[in-house]
């Protein structure tokens, strides 16, 4: 995840109109992703508007802004304190967590051509010893023990493995292969819907779904034709027409991660939680070399 920032933060800290710190913050609401647009505006983030539960997402925030020099000067982190669905981070602990958990260093703090700007700000937030830029995979390493320390993690061999397993992951796929072999993972995983979800228009979806209360579509093939939806075996839409019908009784299916905003890192360190063979049958099964009929994938680890 790269770290974010407008343009226009760094020019007013450089004419002392501003001050900007290395933040982290993360949606706690209750959808398993919130598209938002205000945090663009209001906020100052600079990144997609597009938020998974959970996940901690990096930035260059105002905490400060001259009323005098800046005309919206209402921008910044405190845009986001005072919203109920998300959580500011600024202890070096936990970024230093959010940093190892995402298995990804940003490039343009610690790697070859960074930028001086955000490096500085890391650095200092972070309170890291300068061991110069990293170059290569194994370069990372004495920033990332630095980091360790800060966050109180200690290495350990099954950490050191599924490491190993990203990165070899990383190197072989692009990000649109480690994509289809996580679909293809999913789609293994899903229960045969009791109807074909297909054969149906989002037109005849509604027309079936405007009914009385008491004459609904059962909820368990509604969820079917959620789960279905989630796998791409659907038309555009067919969620947010179960979500208005169904309501509170809607049970989503959560995969944990969103293949339209996730990276290659994330996927790859989403892959890990499988067994080798099973991801090297499932990468088989793009390359049309196996059935996915033949496939039974079930994560090996819990998180």
């Amino acid at each position: 995840m790269p770290i974010s920032t407008l343009p226009s933060a760094r020019e007013f800290e450089e004419k002392d109109h501003a001050e900007v710190e290395f933040v982290g913050f993360r949606y706690i609401g209750d959808e398993s992703t919130k598209v938002d647009r205000d945090i663009r505006q209001r906020v100052g983030y600079n990144g997609p508007p597009k938020f998974q539960v959970g996940r901690v997402y990096l930035a260059l925030l105002p905490t400060y802004l001259d009323a005098n020099h800046v005309e919206n000067n209402n921008i910044g982190v405190h845009a986001l304190e005072s919203r109920s669905d998300f959580e500011v981070i600024y202890d070096p602990e936990r970024l230093a967590e959010a940093l190892l958990d995402q298995n990804y260093l940003p490039p343009e703090a610690f790697y070859e051509g960074f930028d001086r700007w955000t490096r500085q700000k890391v650095m200092e937030k972070l309170d890291l010893d300068d061991v110069g830029r990293v170059f290569e995979k194994d370069d990372e390493e004495p920033y990332r023990d630095q980091l360790r320390a800060i966050a109180g993690v200690e290495t350990d061999d099954e950490a050191s493995v599924s490491t190993q397993r990203s990165d070899e992951y990383t190197s072989r796929f692009s990000r649109s292969e480690a994509s289809e072999i996580i679909a293809v993972l999913r789609e293994a995983q899903a229960s045969e819907p009791p109807f074909d979800p297909g054969a149906h228009t989002i037109a005849e979806l509604e027309e079936e779904l405007e009914t009385d209360a008491d004459e609904k579509w059962d909820v368990d093939s509604l969820n079917a034709l959620y789960q279905a939806e989630r796998l791409g075996d659907d038309r555009t839409g067919a969620r947010n027409v179960l979500e208005d019908v169904l309501g509170d009784d809607l049970e989503p299916v959560d995969f944990e991660i969103d293949l339209e905003s996730a990276g290659l890192t994330d996927m790859t360190d989403y892959l890990t939680r499988y067994d080798p063979a099973v991801v090297e049958e499932a990468a088989d099964v793009v390359n049309g070399d196996a059935e996915i009929s033949d496939l039974t994938a079930t994560p090996d680890t819990e998180e």
